[in-house]
């Protein structure tokens, strides 16, 4: 009698079960993810490297004395009228206004020269090399009223988390500096912004400078608005020597609408600041 038992070779292996299959596939799947993000992590990094510059780059001993030296002048200069708080606090802001001026020049690969601060006046960088085109002058220009607006705005958060009015002062007067600063006028910022929307925007602030000289004359007054007058002058004749007046319609709508949008809401948080001001003295 044949025996049945099927030989081992005639034997049907059991089939693998698609669950490890499954477990190999996704962690080769993760693997490879992992691996992906990782690049992505390094690029992201790269780039975020690349865009942190050191304002005070080539700054030797001169500059931080002129700096600091003029810094003190300052806070003690305005310390004669003011409460020592709200001194350096408005100082701060406009170190920190100054700064982002900095950055970007750097972040333009210009040489920054000298950062100064005049008493009732401001704070101003110089340049030991010039923009190459009125669109990256407005980057710039922009650059300072935009850091000067994040100084304000952490004041604020101050205010609203310890209701010390103090920092409310700060914000509403850093506010409001930052503002004016963007007149299309002159030597303030909003001049330089202003030169890559249309220069028309400097006869509106230049009306606006002899209005405040004819109301209320004074020495500086008439010297911002000589200084104005005679940059309006060399830029007309700059433009037909140079193309650095050549902007394009992209590049003209993207400086325009972050200038308006910083005017905009500058503007509305002085008036809030100021509101809750008058609030609080009630």
């Amino acid at each position: 009698m044949e025996s049945s038992a099927a030989s081992p070779q005639n034997q049907t292996l059991p089939r693998r079960t698609l669950l490890p299959k499954a477990l190999t596939g996704v962690l080769v799947l993760a693997g490879l993810a992992a691996l992906r993000l990782k690049g992505l992590l390094l690029l992201l990094v790269e780039k975020i490297r690349l865009l942190i510059v050191n304002p005070f780059e080539g700054f030797g001993a001169a500059q931080y004395a002129i700096a600091a030296g003029s810094m003190a002048i300052t806070v003690a200069a305005y310390a004669t009228k003011f409460r020592l708080g709200l001194v350096i606090g408005f100082v701060l802001i406009t170190v920190i206004h100054e700064i982002g001026h900095a950055v970007v020049m750097r972040r333009k690969g210009l040489r920054v020269g000298f950062m100064v601060f005049i008493p009732f006046i401001g704070g101003a960088v110089t340049l030991k090399d010039q923009p190459r085109s009125a669109y990256d002058d407005a980057q710039i220009g922009l650059a300072g009223p935009i850091a000067g607006t994040l100084a304000s705005l952490a004041s604020l958060a101050i205010w609203k988390s310890t209701a010390n009015p103090l920092y409310l002062l700060i914000a509403f007067v850093g506010f409001g500096i930052n503002l004016v600063n963007l007149l299309p006028i002159g030597m303030l910022d909003g001049g330089r912004i202003s030169a890559a929307v249309t220069k028309w925007m400097w006869v509106f602030g230049g009306g606006v400078l002899i209005y405040k000289v004819v109301k209320q004359p004074n020495p500086l007054l008439i010297v911002i608005l000589l200084l104005a007058a005679f940059q309006v002058y060399a830029s007309i004749m700059r433009e037909k020597e140079d193309r650095f007046y050549e902007v394009t319609p992209a590049q003209r709508t993207v400086i325009a609408l972050v200038y308006f949008a910083l005017v905009v809401f500058l503007g509305h948080q002085t008036f809030l600041a100021f509101d809750r001001i008058q609030m609080l003295a009630n």
